[in-house]
């Protein structure tokens, strides 16, 4: 369950401005905000059955955006090999100019911060 927790919490972050506010709003309180199917039931005036279809059909929609755009798949992949550089510039760190050092230090820490990673 943790695991789909943090899937659909992924994918919402990539391609939840897809959904419709509504979706969006569901998917917020059940997955982010950790609501039950009743408590957001009230919350919309509808009934638990409706909140359940919405929310398969939304995390059906996420994963048909991760099926065709692979943005998720790409980014986990991207924060690997970004990590197994780090690992391999601090084993050969000492070995390089102070100059180089700094700027490859630099470039790496760049990098990281794009992809979300400090």
């Amino acid at each position: 369950m943790i695991e789909q927790v943090t899937r659909m919490g992924d994918l919402y972050d990539l391609y939840g401005a897809l959904l419709t506010d509504r979706q969006k709003e569901m998917v917020e309180l059940y997955y982010l905000d950790d609501w039950s199917l009743s408590e957001i039931a009230s919350h919309f005036g509808v009934s638990r059955q409706a909140v359940h279809d919405n929310l398969h059909r939304s995390a059906e929609q996420l994963e048909t955006y991760e099926s065709a755009l692979s943005l998720l798949e790409t980014t986990r992949r991207d924060r690997e090999l970004i990590k197994n550089l780090q690992t391999v510039f601090s084993s050969v760190r000492d070995h390089l100019p102070e100059a180089e050092q700094d700027e490859m230090q630099s470039a790496l820490d760049a990098l990281a911060a794009a992809w979300r990673m400090d």
